[in-house]
């Protein structure tokens, strides 16, 4: 079906990929298949996006968020409950679901939110929930939040966590004592508040952490038995980007100095995850403050050109963007390019460098803080098997719970 340089088990080579069913059938120098030009990579997992929608559907919606994933080669992403409304229940859960059945162009699941509203009967919800859909994890938890509704507290995290078993939680870890608002956001105390959050977090139990951006919190992860991500932007962006971003610059958590930044890029392949916190804002809402960065379309891209250029290796930027979040999320048949796996490829010319532009992206915000930045873009995407970067059809899935029979223990 599909044959060139492909990575294949931590190094590339010259081989064919047969497909049978959406599925990876053989891989081998004697499988012959079209032959493209580039190399072919597993398509990444984005395991944190912001896709909006609901009564946020300016901002973004589920169709624009995976249209963008989709141009990024990104074959699946988890999208966060802290919607509007919250998806905190059963009802809003199977609406989201179904809205993304319609308009999907990626694979699709979703996080279900811990609120103060429905912490006592969280248990009840997921087992309803997953009696027809995979739930990924909980989270993002917040422990500082503007809503009250979703601003949790240790107690009652320690409680929920220790109750609900067979399901990853996920924290946004910033401690409220430590946060204040303003802007731009990254002259306040908030890398004390990440630093304590995940001091107190890891005494409580075992977590996947959003969003790590400062050296001391992920070293303090590293010595635990708990999961943390990278963005993109809190290894290639600092508050020095502060003078070019101007009024888009603020980012929950904020950027970080340059010492911050440069431990986390030359740490990467001690990082579990790559993802993106794609969390769009209109340019309107950013000259109010509003926090977040888009980034779901650009994260794969920047990285890839990063790796061509030998700063990381293919082998770190895979496992972080393929192989691990499929291992710690429980996502059967995503990962990489192995005999049985859903045929996933994102197809990257190492020669083909270009320059980010807003105007040349998907999502509906319409800006970038990777503006200008070199990136290699995928030629080819294909799901399941079937080319559909250049028709763009909705080939997307949402990942129901009979896709992940024994994946995970009842609840």
């Amino acid at each position: 079906m599909i044959a060139g340089k492909i990575f294949y088990r931590g190094e590339f080579v010259e081989a064919g990929i047969e497909v049978e069913n959406g599925r990876i059938k053989k891989i081998g120098k004697l499988v012959e298949g079209k032959k493209v030009k580039g190399v072919i990579l597993p398509a990444g997992i984005d395991v944190h996006v912001h896709l909006r929608d609901f009564a946020e559907k300016e901002k973004e919606t589920i169709e624009t968020g995976t249209l963008s994933a989709l141009h990024g080669g990104i074959c699946l992403v988890v999208d966060q409950p802290n919607t509007k409304p919250l998806v905190e229940n059963a009802k809003t859960y199977f609406q989201r679901m179904e809205r993304a059945k319609k308009s999907a162009y990626v694979d699709y699941s979703l996080n279900l939110a811990l609120t103060n509203s429905n912490h006592e009967k969280l248990g009840e919800i997921v087992r309803k929930i997953s009696e027809e859909y995979f739930i990924p994890a909980i989270g993002e938890i917040f422990i500082q939040h503007e809503s009250e509704d979703l601003q949790i507290d240790y107690e009652t995290i320690r409680k929920v966590h220790e109750k609900v078993g067979g399901v990853v939680f996920t924290v946004h870890a910033e401690d409220p004592a430590y946060v204040a608002k303003g802007s731009p956001n990254f002259v306040f105390r908030r890398r004390e508040a990440e630093v304590l959050a995940v001091e107190k977090l890891v005494e409580i139990g075992d977590f996947h952490f959003c969003h790590i951006s400062t050296k001391d919190s992920a070293k303090r992860i590293l010595n635990s038995n708990s999961t943390f991500e990278v963005t993109p932007h809190h290894m290639l962006l600092s508050v020095d980007d502060y003078g070019r971003l101007g009024k888009l610059v603020n980012v929950n958590p904020p950027l970080r100095e340059k010492e911050d930044v440069r431990w986390l890029f030359r740490n990467f392949h001690r990082v579990d995850t790559l993802a993106s916190d794609h969390a769009p804002h209109t340019l309107e809402d950013k000259e109010m403050g509003a926090s977040g960065f888009p980034g779901v379309e650009t994260m794969y891209p920047l990285l890839v050109n990063i790796a061509s250029k030998g700063y990381i290796s293919f082998k770190s930027l895979v496992e972080k963007i393929a192989s691990n979040p499929a291992r710690i999320f429980g996502f059967k048949g995503y990962g990489g390019i192995e005999v049985g796996n859903f045929a996933n490829f994102a197809v990257f010319d190492l020669k083909n460098t270009k320059e980010i532009k807003a105007e040349e992206l998907h999502s509906k915000c319409g800006w970038t803080p990777f503006e200008g930045f070199e990136a290699i873009f995928p030629e080819k995407v294909y799901l399941r098997g079937e080319e559909v970067l250049e028709g763009e059809a909705k080939a997307g899935n949402v990942l129901e719970v009979g896709n992940f029979k024994n994946v995970r223990k009842s609840f």
